[in-house]
């Protein structure tokens, strides 16, 4: 599930009269994994957005600047995943050689 569909699935969820067990459920999602992702984002949102005007204009940049943060992270997760593949395949030996 991409960082786009789980803030869609938040924002859902706290739309007023919406019951966040139907989001869940429809979703396919177990509910306090929901209240999770609600937390992190009001909290996220608490900390990078609190000057910011309720234009869905702004909250729509405020939602890409949240992709950007969680992208950045993930490209240097798999950058390090990808040196140690690379170390670990230049220490063992070729396996098609010694056969």
């Amino acid at each position: 599930m991409t960082l786009s569909e789980k803030i869609a699935i938040v924002r859902e969820s706290m739309t007023p009269g919406v019951v966040a067990a139907h989001v869940a459920r429809r979703h396919g999602i177990a509910l306090n994994v929901l209240y999770y992702w609600r937390k992190v984002y009001r909290e996220i949102a608490a900390t990078d957005l609190a000057d910011a005007p309720d234009d869905a204009v702004e909250a729509e940049l405020a939602d890409l600047h949240l992709q950007v943060r969680s992208l950045e992270r993930l490209l240097g997760q798999r950058t390090l995943e990808i040196a140690l593949l690379k170390a670990r395949l230049k220490k063992e030996p070729d396996d098609d050689l010694t056969h």
